[in-house]
């Protein structure tokens, strides 16, 4: 694995996670047929793997210029997820844009063919913004082409997102019931002995996490983590020390090392009572908490003018406090009642299963 390119891995590999065949299909056909079937697919599934399969040819061209391949190399995954690395497809060799014009028409006319069949997922201009047979040119592929196959990436990414916060209140809530569960079975003393043990561990008491982003947190790193004066405090300096590859923006891996810090006041690895989901969504939501005031431009990158610029707005100063995971539940009661109201049905429609399986059997014997 380790001889391809890092960019190529990316978008591949991610893409494959949100775009995976169904369950033995792939066992059942080669690549390529399962490249071109969309056979059993919701509409959604059937557009991405439109989208994927599309994308890989585009990149597998990519990949045969030695100069783009070198930056593919280089690329981080909020390189790809900005469509900042567009910019460099103009440097490509001519035989590689010519036969990426070829693909980008041939294209069209597969697309052209699948209309015609009616294939729902390719209809509504909306849904398929990175399709060429929708695009004003298509006959040449341009940058512009790469970056709207590079954006619809990027949502994807959105979407996946919001799937691992769905994923980690599931976590949560089943946590919780299978605390509750266990009460159940205890004495009121062995009650109380568990909610102080919960308290303890769950909710300890912990130093005072800066809201991500601000001066105060920037300021403890400055001093802790950097080892400079905390009376000579400079954004700019502050900016180029932790922009490490020193390309002029802070990417997701240059964000984390800026939150680490706090993270560790309320999710020290060391700690064997430390929730590892936990520590990793908190880190996630610092990142989406700082993306969202910082990244005007929405790239999925924080560059040198978004950060000076918020350090001059008045918000910076002001230290809120960050409430870790830690301090309060992730849900309500409402939704825990809702979440054991659906394990209740799915124990249910077990058991009846069971009978029925049951009731067939003894049938089959009396006959």
């Amino acid at each position: 694995m380790m001889q391809y390119c890092y960019g190529v891995i990316l978008l591949v590999f991610v893409i494959h996670q949100i775009v995976a065949p169904p369950v033995g299909k792939e066992e059942k056909k080669g690549k390529e047929d399962y490249m071109y079937n969309t056979e059993g697919l919701s509409t959604e599934q059937a557009q991405d793997q439109e989208y994927f399969r599309y994308l890989t040819q585009v990149v597998g061209e990519l990949e045969k210029d030695p100069e783009f391949k070198k930056i593919l190399n280089n690329a981080s995954e909020d390189d790809i997820r900005s469509g900042k690395i567009a910019e460099h497809v103009d440097l490509v060799g001519h035989g590689i844009r010519q036969k990426l014009d070829e693909v980008k028409r041939m294209e069209v006319e597969y697309q052209r063919d699948l209309l015609k069949q009616k294939k729902d997922h390719m209809t509504g201009v909306e849904r398929n913004y990175w399709n060429p047979i929708h695009h004003d040119d298509k006959d040449t592929f341009t940058k512009e082409d790469l970056v709207k196959l590079l954006s619809k990436h990027n949502d994807m990414m959105n979407e996946q997102d919001a799937k691992r916060r769905d994923e980690f209140k599931n976590y949560e809530l089943e946590k919780g019931h299978e605390r509750r569960e266990k009460m159940k079975n205890m004495t009121e003393e062995e009650r109380i002995i568990e909610e102080t043990k919960y308290n303890e561990t769950h909710h300890k008491p912990h130093e005072k996490i800066h809201e991500p982003g601000h001066k105060a947190q920037m300021e403890e790193v400055w001093e802790k983590e950097d080892g400079l004066d905390p009376d000579s405090f400079d954004p700019r300096t502050f900016f180029n020390l932790h922009d490490k590859n020193q390309d002029g923006f802070l990417d997701l891996f240059e964000l984390e090392t800026i939150f680490l810090a706090d993270i560790d006041k309320a999710y020290n690895e060391s700690d064997p009572n430390t929730d590892i989901k936990e520590r990793n969504e908190e880190l996630e939501r610092m990142r989406e908490h700082v993306m969202k005031s910082m990244d005007t431009d929405k790239d999925g990158l924080i560059s040198y003018e978004e950060f000076m610029n918020e350090t001059k707005d008045e918000d910076f100063e002001k230290d809120e406090d960050w409430k870790p995971l830690t301090d309060e539940d992730q849900y309500s009661e409402e939704e825990m009642k809702e979440y054991e109201r659906m394990l209740e049905e799915e124990a249910s429609k077990e058991h009846q299963g069971e009978e029925e399986h049951a009731d067939a059997i003894n049938d089959s014997h009396a006959a």
